[in-house]
């Protein structure tokens, strides 16, 4: 699916499975939760959010970007108490960036329950990079310093930041899902 065909979520976040251990209530709108009481989740977004790449670094939590296909999950252990859950080859989450020029790297926080379940794909613009953390994982969120997203900007440019499983244009590259995402980071590096 091309970022066109991404213009409306088909469908809403489906409620996490019962891998957390927890039963999702009425009263926590279907979300179930880890740990401690959490603030409510984030409004969904209704289209791409626009972020501005101003200092040295910057963090995006999945559950803010433009998504569909991801269940929302609540959990203690992330960093703004939500993540996002792959589930399946047409979950995709989008945002905006305007970059200066410079040269990045990006690494994603993630928690994978298994080897089988550990790769996904970030895309910057057109250009997919394969991202996977320990193998085998290490069941808590850790950041995929294996496989950074490394790229170059000769000039200012907003690019668009997609997260999903596969690499639509080399199958050699796709992914897989059931992966836990809290959010992406990116640095300057020159």
């Amino acid at each position: 699916a091309s970022l066109e065909d991404t213009s409306k979520p088909v469908k809403p976040a489906p409620v996490i499975e019962e891998d957390l251990g927890l039963e999702a209530t009425p009263s926590s709108g279907g979300i179930k939760t880890v740990g401690a009481k959490l603030p409510p989740p984030p409004d969904r977004a209704t289209e791409a959010p626009k972020y501005d790449f101003t200092e040295n670094s910057l963090q995006i939590e999945l559950e803010e970007m433009y998504y569909d296909g991801f269940a929302i999950i609540a959990d203690s252990n992330a960093s703004k108490s939500y993540a996002l859950k792959l589930q399946d080859e047409s979950s995709w989450a989008i945002a905006e960036i305007n970059f200066p020029a410079g040269s990045y790297e990006g690494v994603v926080n993630v928690l994978a329950p298994d080897s089988e379940h550990s790769k996904f794909n970030v895309s910057i613009n057109n250009d997919s990079y394969l991202v996977f953390g320990s193998e085998p994982p290490i069941s808590k969120y850790e950041l995929t310093t294996r496989s950074l997203v490394s790229f170059t900007l000769d000039q200012s440019a907003t690019v668009t930041l997609k997260i999903q499983q596969n690499d639509l244009k080399n199958p050699a590259n796709n992914g897989q899902n059931g992966m836990t995402i809290d959010y992406i980071f990116f640095k300057k590096i020159k």
